[in-house]
Parts: C-alpha cells; sequence; structure tokens
C-alpha cells in the first residue's frame, strides 16, 4: 500500500522477498512500520489519541510489538486498497502547522506511556525515532 509513498511504512515486509516466497517468514518492528493485519478480536485496540491522520497504525503495530506479537508475512496472501481521495485529516496535517505540532505533541505521549508500561524493553521505540 502506497509503498512508493512511504517505504518505511512496509519496509520490513520486503516485497521482493514476498513475489517468490513459498513459505511464511518472520519480520521484525521496525520504526514506522504500519503493516495491514490479521489478529484476535482480544488484542489490544488502536490508541484512541490517533484519530485522523498520523500515527494510528503505527502506534498499534508498536503496542502489539510491545507485547511480543509476532509478525509473519504469508507468501499467498494480499489485499487491495482501493484508490481514493485524499481524506480531510491528511489535507489538514500537510496544509496546518498546528496539527501537526499536536500529532508531535501525541507521538510523545504514547511513547512516555510506552516506556512506562513496559520499561526497558519500550527503550527501542525511543530510541528508533530519533534516529
Amino acid at each position: 500500500f502506497r509503498y512508493h509513498v512511504w517505504t518505511k511504512g512496509h519496509a520490513p515486509t520486503n516485497f521482493a522477498k514476498w513475489r517468490t516466497a513459498t513459505t511464511p517468514y518472520r519480520v521484525e518492528w521496525e520504526a514506522d512500520f504500519e503493516p495491514y493485519v490479521v489478529v484476535r478480536k482480544d488484542c489490544p485496540e488502536y490508541d484512541r489519541r490517533f484519530v485522523g491522520f498520523g500515527w494510528n497504525k503505527v502506534a498499534h503495530i508498536m503496542e502489539l510489538d510491545a507485547q511480543e506479537y509476532e509478525f509473519t508475512v504469508l507468501p499467498n496472501a494480499y489485499m487491495i486498497h482501493m484508490p481514493h481521495a485524499p481524506s480531510f485529516d491528511i489535507t489538514k496535517f500537510r496544509s496546518n502547522k498546528q496539527y501537526r505540532i499536536c500529532l508531535k505533541t501525541l507521538k510523545e505521549e504514547f511513547q512516555q506511556d510506552m516506556s512506562r508500561h513496559y520499561g526497558f524493553a519500550a527503550l527501542k521505540y525511543l530510541t528508533a525515532e530519533n534516529n
């Protein structure tokens, strides 16, 4: 999905490998990873701070990783994303400095909460953001 626009979002998936894979393979979390996932109903919900555009999927995947979920790419599975016009919120994100500042504040708050909740294990999320 939009790999050519936001490569970090799906980089760990390694689409070149996926195209020729015959067995499932695991991938590790990386900063800004936001794959589409199939999970059980009892998995953590999306963080309610992130509505509109920005960091909803990234925060969710980070939470799943912190809880030691495994990310497995299936070789014979895919989804189709239907093209659509840009959302109201992405337009606001691109044009409104205050929106971006607000999102940055929410990201920092989320990362601090992750550190408090998961302790030392959550440090990788803080250091990845600064690279």
